[in-house]
């Protein structure tokens, strides 16, 4: 029998189970207030009394979800900076890129979240203070961290240009991945994602220094 302190705690995680559906599925200004209600069998009040509106309820959803993708990456950092014998340059970009080749293609869920995360990058955000503080920034900071801890003698904002651009051309080629195929030959698109971290790895290294190439 459900008691009355468990009946707030279990409404206020199925809202937030299914507007996070209803969220990836069709965005933030599409899904209104009643479609959640209505998924959940609950009322505006219960949205209201627990996340203060809509806009409260979706940067709930997705800082938890952006806090799950930081600590996967800071888990991989951390064991590349701690692994013995050290990983060399080329390990830890190879790593830190197919990483996200992993993550964002296991699932249309996951993917529909990317798209989420680069909405919020542009100027129909709704919560890009989120994806700055608690996405971008600490694994920014980590991957230079393992960058430098790799080869203390780079200079640390070249280092930081470097991390930019190589999270940029990973983005660049999970989002576009559709178009990018279709301008290869059919028989290339079999090591599509291979081929695309080889080469972001051998392009970056080249970006970082002369004296780390492959």
């Amino acid at each position: 029998m459900r008691t009355h302190s468990e009946q707030p705690k279990d409404t206020r995680a199925a809202l937030l189970e299914c507007a996070e559906a209803l969220f990836l599925a069709h965005g933030f200004e599409s899904v209104s207030i009643r479609q959640i209600t209505a998924a959940t069998g609950t009322n505006v009040a219960a949205v209201n009394y627990h996340f203060n509106g809509k806009t409260n309820l979706y940067r709930e959803i997705l800082g938890q979800r952006l806090d799950e993708i930081v600590r996967e990456k800071l888990t991989m950092l951390k064991e590349l900076d701690e692994q013995q014998p050290s990983a060399d340059l080329e390990q830890i970009l190879t790593t830190y890129i197919r990483g996200y080749f992993d993550s964002f293609l296991i699932s249309r869920d996951s993917d529909r979240l990317l798209q989420t995360i680069y909405r919020e990058m542009g100027p129909d955000a709704v919560a890009s203070d989120l994806v700055t503080a608690r996405l971008v920034k600490p694994i920014h900071q980590a991957f230079q961290e393992t960058i430098l801890n790799a080869c203390p003698e780079l200079n640390e904002e070249h280092v930081s240009f470097c991390v930019s651009s190589i999270t940029g051309q990973v983005l660049h080629f999970i989002r576009a991945r559709e178009a990018l195929r279709n301008i290869r030959n059919p028989d290339q698109n079999q090591t599509f994602i291979e081929d695309t971290v080889h080469h972001i790895t051998q392009f970056s290294l080249r970006g970082i220094g002369s004296n780390h190439h492959a």
